[in-house]
């Protein structure tokens, strides 16, 4: 199942390291806006009224719009063997709406400035991944794209590490705040989105000179074409529509996990703010090094098995999170649920890099990305209804175990194509 790799334009070491780095220029703007540091800001200081809904309503649409557009221009990108100029623009619209959110000031009236420029933030940074994965394939071979998957995985999750401790403790921490920037107007918290801005930029960079894109392409340009070629690619493959499916449903309980573990630590264990973020950056540790011992499983035993593994991990784990006595008990299991989190996350995109066609590499990636957004306001809404109708938040928390059960069950024992 390796004649989709054209070896005779497989990039070098180098390559593979600029291919890596562009995960640590995307993975630090996910960590600094859309979920520690800016969406924090928006929810407490421009709207504390109803904040945390609006900030909802918006990451759907987001959500949403990356879901109906990745196939499409997965497809556009496939046609013409142009994945690096789409992965281009996406970049430069990410780099310039985290930048410019640094307009947004802490007063309501700036409301709608936030709102704005965190979508195309977001959808920017959630759209590159439907061009960078289609790229894995141009990095990697069969024998060793699950580490190379799983490496770039990991130096993302280091490089998010480093941004959200830069933004921690040289912006947020100090009692003065750095380059005269005025506290008692938040420039030190609204400072950080132009630090993630330029961190995106910087480390992108390299990946557009180093990394030469694979040859092969599709002449399919029309839109609704794109999709139904996409989809029959799909379908040809026995067991591809259903890891899809199971995506879909894994996906989502990683969401809720991602949107709601701090919260959780916070409402059921009584961490502080700044506890928040040093549990934030422990568990990404964690996470890196599970990508890392991820990437070397997939390669011995297979792709397959890594998320199989990893699931059933997660599903024992979330248990444990559901039951945990106290804050040292929940600590200790969310460590080792980061080191299942990277291997699920790293191991789904080689599998799909190992199982679908070059010249239908994006696109199928368009639709890979398709399956863990199209839901992915579910999981969310279900952990706020839980809380609601129970008053418990270990309720909410139940959301993700079913997912991830869920996802075991459609998943099933026999792996898409031909791979172990």
């Amino acid at each position: 199942m390796d004649n989709h790799i054209n070896h005779d334009r497989k990039n070098g070491p180098l390559a593979t390291a600029a291919y890596a780095l562009f995960d640590v220029g995307n993975s630090a703007v996910g960590a600094m806006h859309a979920t520690f540091i800016f969406a924090v800001y928006f929810t407490t200081t421009i709207a504390p009224e109803n904040g945390t809904a609006y900030w909802g309503y918006m990451t759907s649409v987001a959500a949403l719009t990356v879901a109906l557009l990745g196939p499409v221009l997965g497809g556009f990108a496939d046609a013409k063997a142009r994945r690096k100029i789409f992965l281009a623009v996406t970049t430069a619209i990410g780099v310039v709406a985290t930048v410019l959110l640094w307009n947004a000031k802490p007063m309501p009236s700036f409301f709608w400035i936030a709102i704005i420029f965190s979508f195309f933030s977001i959808v920017a940074n959630e759209l590159m991944f439907v061009f960078y994965n289609a790229l894995l394939p141009s990095v990697a071979t069969k024998e060793n794209m699950g580490r190379v998957s799983g490496w770039a995985w990991g130096v993302g999750y280091f490089g998010a590490i480093i941004a959200l401790a830069i933004g921690l403790f040289v912006f947020i921490l100090p009692e003065t705040a750095p380059f005269g920037l005025e506290k008692e107007n938040s420039e030190h918290v609204r400072a950080t989105m132009i630090l993630a801005g330029i961190w995106l930029l910087i480390f992108s960079l390299p990946l557009f000179f180093l990394v030469k894109e694979a040859d092969a392409s599709s002449e399919i340009s029309n839109p609704f074409e794109i999709v139904k070629t996409g989809w029959n690619e799909i379908i040809k493959i026995p067991g591809f529509a259903r890891f899809f499916i199971a995506r879909m449903f894994y996906a989502d309980g990683l969401s809720v996990v991602f949107a709601f573990a701090g919260i959780f630590a916070a409402k059921v264990f009584g961490f502080s703010n700044t506890e928040v973020l040093y549990f934030a950056i422990a568990v990404n540790l964690s996470c890196g090094i599970g990508a890392l011992i991820g990437g070397w499983f997939d390669d011995r035993f297979g792709a397959f098995l890594t998320i199989r593994v990893s699931l059933v991990s997660l599903f024992i784990i979330g248990i444990g999170f559901l039951v945990a006595p106290n804050a040292s008990v929940f600590w200790v299991m969310a460590l080792i649920g980061g080191l299942f989190i990277g291997p699920v996350q790293a191991a789904s995109r080689s599998l799909v890099s190992r199982v679908a066609p070059a010249e239908h590499t994006a696109k199928i990636f368009g639709f890979y990305m398709l399956a863990g957004k199209i839901t992915s306001f579910v999981g969310p809404a279900i952990y706020a209804s839980l809380i609601l109708w129970t008053g418990n938040e270990r309720a909410g928390m139940v959301t993700a175990v079913l997912f991830f059960l869920i996802g075991i069950f459609i998943l099933g024992r026999k792996a898409p194509g031909n791979l172990k």
